[in-house]
């Protein structure tokens, strides 16, 4: 078990989360043959529409362009979501949920619900409020130093 007094570091702690809850998700959606990094996408679509390209999936999910291609591509092979050229700059990828994605929707909403309870269990309401904008200001931080031209730890 994870000993935070041994490492009482904010990102020995989110590490610890991250692992954590991926190999509960690994576990769970293995019947679907969605791995973890699949899931992330699949459910962006079910909740936000499907239709957009895969570059603004790739940027409003942050993942670099190869875990995007990767994802979609098993997401494609797995009957999950089709992709088309655009109609008017055929440079651009639609991407676009099946009728199998569809149907597993509610199962999707179910197992994030249930991890979400798991992670947030013992929080009052406030303080899951808090979480929410901790992470959103650490979220905020990091892709701003991503974003700019930075030189690393020296």
């Amino acid at each position: 078990m994870f000993n935070s007094e041994q490492d009482p570091s904010v990102i020995s702690k989110i590490s610890c989360l991250f692992r954590t809850v991926n190999s509960m998700m690994k576990k769970e959606l293995e019947k679907y043959d969605i791995g973890r990094g699949q899931f992330h996408f699949l459910m962006y679509l079910l909740k936000n529409g499907d239709g957009i390209s895969q570059e603004e999936l790739k940027e409003n999910l942050n993942f670099d362009k190869a875990t995007t291609a990767r994802a979609i591509k098993k997401l494609i092979k797995n009957g999950y979501l089709t992709k088309k050229i655009d109609d008017n700059d055929h440079r651009i990828n639609r991407i676009f949920l099946t009728h199998k994605a569809y149907n597993i929707y509610n199962e999707m909403e179910k197992l994030n619900n249930y991890w979400e309870k798991i992670i947030t269990d013992n929080l009052s309401l406030e303080e899951k409020e808090m979480v929410q904008d901790i992470l959103n200001k650490m979220l905020d931080n990091i892709l701003t130093y991503k974003a700019k031209d930075h030189q690393g730890v020296s």
